[in-house]
């Protein structure tokens, strides 16, 4: 009888704390778009560290820039009863059917840095990327107010990309529109790969007889391919260029004087929120958001983050002092 009890206690003491939030194990599918970019591979590190420091599982895969291989590893993570599917999607515009699938059998699903498009998903963590195109306009302006400029936009399929370019023209419009900037130039980097953008940048300069003051570049590794097509043609540090995500190499590039500027994102800052909402949806919980965002189904409930420009004269007080960077490396 005694021992009965005591099984019974333990039962009740058990239902209790699992009752209280604590002892469920999160299962977490995390299904990255390609850890081919260094950028990805720091974000993956610091979710999965902050997750399993509350007693998440994670689960990783990578699709290496394929929609195909996206669509089958979130089935497959579907498939092993995941409790949250966190999702930074190669191409945002063709997941609905499999978050559907996920909604159906209960799964949450939350969009990481690039917002999935007409699908009924839980939350959205980024940052605010129009802020991001308008920072990278606004330094390379005042670098080059007037003059010949070239735009390189990122991948075409990416939601984000197309922030981007929003921001880049709300601050590019009115020079434009004066006659002070003359777009001579305006393409869109498959797969955001530096070897796509190496291309484009050498044609752009067939085209324009090396005549391009500018060029407004929507992150670090199409700029890293623009600048190798530069410094084939002497040009490299004479013609201003933006870039995103603080690359290593982007920061060594600013620093020897070939890359003008680069939008930081606090990536772990972002990293180690989305993996404490995905555990708090995990746990059936409404994490808190600042905003809502729509994706053509919803409003979506969503945290966006503040971007933080870095040139030459910041980089200490930036990457550095953030421990995202060791000045050792750079």
């Amino acid at each position: 009888m005694k021992m009965k009890l005591t099984l019974l206690a333990a039962c009740a003491a058990l239902a209790l704390f699992t009752h209280a939030g604590i002892a469920k194990e999160v299962k977490i599918g995390m299904a990255i778009d390609d850890l081919r970019l260094e950028r990805w591979q720091k974000d993956r590190d610091i979710f999965v560290r902050q997750a399993e420091t509350q007693g998440a599982k994670v689960f990783v895969q990578s699709a290496n820039g394929n929609e195909e291989t996206q669509m089958s590893q979130i089935e497959n993570m579907i498939n092993r009863g995941v409790d949250v599917l966190v999702i930074i999607p190669y191409n945002g515009q063709v997941l609905s059917n499999v978050v559907a699938e996920a909604k159906r059998e209960g799964i949450k699903v939350l969009a990481y840095d690039r917002m999935i498009n007409n699908a009924d998903i839980d939350f959205y963590i980024s940052f605010d990327n129009e802020k991001v195109g308008e920072l990278q306009a606004e330094s390379i302006v005042k670098q080059v107010p007037k003059g010949n400029y070239f735009l390189m936009g990122g991948s075409p399929v990416d939601n984000n990309a197309h922030l981007f370019r929003a921001g880049q023209m709300k601050v590019l419009k009115p020079y434009i529109d004066n006659g002070s900037i003359k777009i001579v130039g305006d393409q869109w980097v498959d797969a955001w790969l530096p070897e796509n953008a190496l291309k484009i940048m050498e044609n752009a300069l067939t085209a324009n007889s090396n005549h391009i003051d500018a060029v407004v570049a929507s992150n670090d590794a199409t700029a890293g391919g623009a600048i190798q097509a530069l410094s084939a043609q002497g040009l490299a540090g004479k013609v201003a260029i933006s870039g995103q995500d603080a690359d290593l190499a982007a920061i060594k590039r600013i620093i020897n004087g070939t890359q003008t500027m680069t939008v930081y994102k606090p990536i772990t800052q972002l990293a180690t929120e989305a993996a404490n909402i995905a555990i708090e949806l995990g746990n059936g919980k409404t994490p808190a958001s600042n905003g809502k965002l729509n994706n053509g189904l919803k409003e979506v409930p969503s945290r966006l983050l503040t971007p933080i420009q870095v040139n030459k004269e910041n980089i200490e007080s930036t990457v550095v002092k953030d421990g995202f960077h060791k000045q050792s490396e750079l």
